[in-house]
């Protein structure tokens, strides 16, 4: 249905820029028709190329404009049936994690989805040599559990102690259901907690908190070697992905208090 709605808009803006460029080609010819009709060859090959300088442009225009049309619902199609290929296997392990017969078999089913998580991160999202990263929170600190894509291993911990700021921003955002975007870690203003670090490998990142409820179970981090590395549609792809963690670690638990823990589900 979307893309035959496209197709018709893209065939009704073609029709529209022919009709322009024909308009903007006769309404030059009719101007020249005003001072005279021409007296000679030259005359007349010189309005004809005129009318034909003032229409094709516009022509060219159209074509233009239909293609990157064609062009935008191919991808919008691509992503899609990518989308599809990447969830389906997910939700068949989000849905292994509630049967599993044991904590030890939920531990394991656990790892390989936050392994598949990161995996489908660093593959969907645009940007070059793209990391992605899962940092699971473990009481007062957040660790690099599972991560994609280029070699760097990453090493940072996010803290509560009073001298992390960082650390304590990050806290704050996955308390908050939060997500950042940073397109350019070397601008001249940054966020709170966002520091320039030049040794980090990176330059532009986006962060999602994972969380299921009221249970917070870490961040979901994608970076990029350049600047401006990532879009609207790489942020909806990691707080979906992000969404999905969160229900498969969360499967199988259940809230015991108003401290909002959890503890596994009667087996």
């Amino acid at each position: 249905m979307e893309e035959r709605e496209a197709r018709e808009s893209a065939l009704r803006l073609r029709l529209y820029r022919a009709a322009e460029a024909a308009a903007a080609a006769a309404g030059y010819g009719a101007a020249t028709l005003q001072q005279g009709l021409p007296t000679t060859v030259s005359r007349w090959a010189l309005a004809t190329f005129g009318g034909v300088a003032v229409g094709v442009p516009l022509w060219l225009k159209s074509r233009r404009e239909a293609q990157a049309e064609r062009l935008a619902v191919q991808a919008r199609t691509t992503l899609r049936l990518v989308m599809v290929d990447t969830v389906t296997p997910i939700a068949d392990l989000i849905g292994r994690i509630s049967l599993a017969a044991t904590e030890q078999e939920r531990l394991e089913v656990h790892g390989k989805l936050q392994q598949m998580v990161v995996d489908a991160a660093a593959n969907l999202c645009d940007g070059e040599r793209a990391r992605a990263v899962f940092f699971e929170l473990q009481g007062e600190v957040m660790r690099p559990s599972a991560w994609s894509g280029r070699a760097d291993a990453p090493t940072t911990t996010f803290t509560r102690a009073p001298d992390d700021r960082r650390g304590q921003e990050t806290h704050l955002l996955v308390a908050h259901h939060d997500y950042l975007v940073i397109d350019d870690l070397n601008a001249e203003q940054l966020p709170p907690g966002v520091e320039r670090r030049p040794s980090a490998g990176y330059q532009s990142f986006i962060s999602v908190a994972v969380f299921s409820g009221q249970r917070d179970f870490g961040l979901l981090t994608v970076d990029a070697t350049e600047p401006s590395a990532f879009g609207d549609v790489d942020l909806e792809i990691m707080r979906a992905l992000a969404q999905l963690l969160g229900a498969g670690l969360g499967a199988g638990l259940a809230p015991t208090g108003p401290s909002g823990q959890y503890e596994r589900s009667g087996h």
